[in-house]
């Protein structure tokens, strides 16, 4: 993912912000995968790929992305 991505809200189109979503300070978000060799591994996403967050200001929609290696 690029850094200076732009994410729009679905909802009310408003320009979303990079935030930090936590859990009680387990660390990082990721997503886990064991399909090594399969459809997620071709497109880059490993098996723990981190996960950035971006929330809308006006309605509070909150969406994750995987962060894909390329």
């Amino acid at each position: 993912m690029k850094p200076m991505e732009e994410h729009h809200c679905p909802d009310c189109h408003e320009q979303m912000k990079n935030t930090t979503v936590t859990a009680e300070g387990v660390g990082d978000l990721y997503i886990e995968t064991e399909r090594e060799g399969g459809l997620l591994d071709r497109i880059g996403v490993g098996y723990q790929t981190p996960l950035r967050a971006f929330v809308c200001s006006e309605c509070g929609l909150t969406r994750f992305y995987a962060e894909f290696s390329e």
